[in-house]
């Protein structure tokens, strides 16, 4: 069975990190090992939380122990990891994990903000900027914020993107850059794809339901790694494969969005009586975040889907 090591956030309520991740995982036969990063009551967009991140004590502590038992992985994910000495732990593990099982799949989530909003230490910056050059990583999946805080600069325009993207290529050798969500126009924003062998980028453009979500690209992360693992398994990895690895996330994550947020509406008219045609998710105001929390259970039968429905286009480097 394929095992895949999931390092990221975990709260008790709601759907964010590996409780947005694991359970897509194990539906398409992963076997997945679980590391929580911090222990929170809720995700933060609820406005107030309770918890706590792991020490870095106690994260070397629980490599150490997988050390000891032996184990190894097809693939390692990463996501939340709240400050600096805690990514230098996932760092070190990372390294023995890949030169114990050198075709080891790390898909690293630099989870650090969105919007302009930082929503971790900011010595996780830097350090982030040191793993890049580790050349640990073989899958990245920033938004454009994160982009612009690692590569040092705005995204204003197609050339600063494949300035960015180009970096990740050719300073990182890093061989497939995921952009998960760039600005677009009023009712779409963009994701892009580019693989180290090829002269293009594709990008896709992906409807805006108007509401806020939380979770999503710890979810778009897994399906994408899901998907893409069985081009590794048939050796057949470039620009193309990529690209229809990222359609098919990409249109179950939609799909995923699509009935939260209809579930929701209807919980929401139902619980609180409101006259509100179209209710959404509003962050930082628990009385709305909580009906529109990932339905990651209910959306069980998308994980399976295998093809995209979301047409692509290229952009010459």
């Amino acid at each position: 069975m394929k095992s895949v090591l999931s390092i990221q956030s975990h709260v008790a309520h709601g759907y964010v990190g590996g409780k947005a991740a694991v359970f897509p995982l194990q539906t398409q036969g992963w076997e997945v090992d679980n590391v929580n990063t911090v222990n929170f009551s809720n995700h933060t967009g609820y406005g107030t939380y309770k918890g706590s991140a792991i020490s870095s004590a106690d994260l070397s502590s629980i490599f150490h122990g997988l050390d000891s038992i032996q184990m190894q992985y097809d693939a390692v994910l990463s996501g939340y990891i709240p400050n600096a000495e805690l990514i230098d732990e996932v760092s070190r593990y990372v390294k023995r994990v890949k030169t114990q099982k050198p075709n080891t799949i790390y898909l690293f989530d630099p989870v650090m903000g969105d919007q302009g909003f930082l929503y971790v230490s900011e010595s996780c910056v830097a350090r982030y900027r040191q793993l890049l050059n580790e050349r640990i990583i073989d899958i990245i999946t920033p938004n454009q914020f994160e982009l612009e805080l690692l590569c040092g600069f705005k995204i204003n325009s197609n050339d600063d993107l494949r300035s960015a993207v180009r970096m990740l290529h050719d300073e990182y050798h890093i061989k497939y850059v995921v952009i998960s969500s760039l600005e677009g126009d009023a009712d779409h924003i963009r994701c892009a794809v580019s693989a180290y062998n090829d002269a293009h980028i594709n990008e896709f453009q992906i409807p805006i339901i108007k509401s806020y979500f939380t979770g999503v690209g710890d979810l778009f992360s897994a399906l994408l790694l899901d998907k893409f693992y069985t081009y590794v398994e048939n050796e057949d990895t470039n620009i193309h494969t990529l690209t229809a690895a990222v359609n098919t996330a990409l249109t179950i994550t939609q799909k995923v969005l699509i009935l939260t947020h209809e579930l929701g509406v209807k919980a929401f008219k139902k619980a609180e009586g409101y006259n509100i045609d179209q209710p959404v998710g509003i962050i930082n105001d628990a009385a709305t975040m909580k009906y529109f929390e990932l339905k990651v259970i209910q959306a069980k039968d998308y994980y399976s889907i295998k093809d995209g429905t979301f047409k692509s286009y290229s952009v010459h480097t």
